[in-house]
C-alpha cells in the first residue's frame, strides 16, 4: 500500500507541492461525477486527501448527486486516514461532512484563499498539506474546526 494519495481537482494538485511523497490523481476543473467516471473509485493508501466538489454544477438534486458520487468514491477507498477538503459550495460540502462523520475521516478547510475565494494561496496549500499529516481516525464527539466553520456559497 502506498503512503499517500491525493485525489481531485487542481486544488489537490496544489497540496502536492508540499507533500512530494504523495502520488496524485488530479484533473483540473473536474466536476465530481466526471472525475469519478474517468478515474474510478478504487484506491488504497495509508493517507488519502480528496478535493472535489468545487466544479459541480448547481442543480436542485445536487445534494443527492454529490452524496451518491462521493459515497461511491469513499466506499472504494482503503486507507488509515482520509482527509476531505471542503469546497465552498454548500451541497458537496454537506455530503463530505456526512461521509466524514460516517467513516471518522478528517475535514480540512482552506484558511488562506486567493482573491477568487476558491483556491488556496501558496501558504494556504502549505497549511492543508500540514493538516494532512494528522494520524488516526477523527473523534466526531469533539469540536474540530481550527478557527471557524467555513463560509459556504450556494444553496
Amino acid at each position: 500500500m502506498m503512503d499517500c494519495l491525493i485525489l481531485g481537482d487542481e486544488i489537490a494538485e496544489g497540496i502536492k507541492q508540499f507533500r512530494p511523497e504523495c502520488v496524485t490523481k488530479t484533473q483540473a476543473n473536474a466536476p465530481t461525477d466526471r472525475w469519478i467516471r474517468e478515474n474510478g473509485v478504487k484506491f488504497a493508501a495509508k493517507t488519502v486527501v480528496i478535493s472535489l466538489g468545487t466544479y459541480d454544477a448547481p442543480s436542485q438534486t445536487l445534494e443527492n448527486e454529490a452524496l451518491d458520487n462521493l459515497r461511491k468514491l469513499r466506499a472504494g477507498i482503503e486507507a488509515d486516514q482520509v482527509f476531505w477538503l471542503l469546497p465552498a459550495k454548500a451541497k458537496p460540502a454537506d455530503a463530505m461532512r456526512e461521509l466524514a462523520r460516517l467513516y471518522k475521516d478528517h475535514l480540512m478547510i482552506i484558511e488562506e484563499k486567493q482573491r477568487n475565494q476558491i483556491h488556496p494561496t501558496e501558504r494556504g496549500a502549505e497549511l492543508l498539506a500540514t493538516q494532512s499529516h494528522t494520524k488516526g481516525k477523527m473523534d466526531w464527539t469533539k469540536p474540530t474546526w481550527p478557527k471557524r466553520a467555513p463560509p459556504l456559497i450556494g444553496g
